[in-house]
């Protein structure tokens, strides 16, 4: 008589490594290939700009003064820029914020002491602590977009995953 089912998974992508019968021990996770592959080039130092292609959000990565380091594809097409002209500015710059085009600049309008992008990457640089799909908001020339942000810090870096991003419907009287 042939042992149980035993499906052995990616531990990482969940993708079915094998499926066949054997004894109740036999291991039921690993690593599949192209997981591995992914993992040794990171290991060994995959760069910034292409390891920010394989989230499947936009991101953008910021030093501790909100200056963009790197954004991937994502991020850059949904604000109708390119990658490489996005690095060097300020976060509301680089995410077309309308208040960061008022004479005082990014950071020091008195509409950013509100800006939970801001408020966000200043508590994780204090903390250290990551936070997960805090909702924000951004003024754009278009109207408010409501974003949902995860952002962790590693080496000096913010990593500013935008989850969610959707334009606010217009409240009854607006056009």
């Amino acid at each position: 008589m042939e042992g149980p089912r035993v499906l052995v998974v990616c531990a990482y992508c969940r993708k079915t490594i094998s499926d066949q019968r054997g004894a109740a021990t036999d291991v039921s996770h690993g690593m599949c290939a192209s997981c591995a592959d992914h993992y040794e080039r990171l290991w060994q130092g995959m760069p910034l700009s292409e390891y920010l292609e394989t989230i499947d959000h936009p991101v953008i990565m910021m030093n501790g003064d909100g200056a963009v380091v790197a954004v991937n594809e994502k991020l850059a097409a949904r604000f109708g820029r390119e990658k490489g002209e996005m690095r060097g500015l300020l976060e509301g710059e680089a995410m077309a914020c309308v208040h960061s085009l008022l004479p005082e600049g990014c950071g020091k309008t008195v509409h950013c002491r509100e800006c939970t992008v801001r408020r966000a990457v200043e508590s994780v640089a204090k903390t250290g602590k990551p936070l997960e799909r805090i909702p924000a908001y951004l003024d754009t020339k278009d109207g408010r977009v409501n974003l949902r942000i995860s952002v962790r810090t590693k080496d000096g870096l913010f990593r500013v995953v935008v989850e969610e991003m959707k334009t606010a419907e217009p409240k009854a009287g607006e056009a």
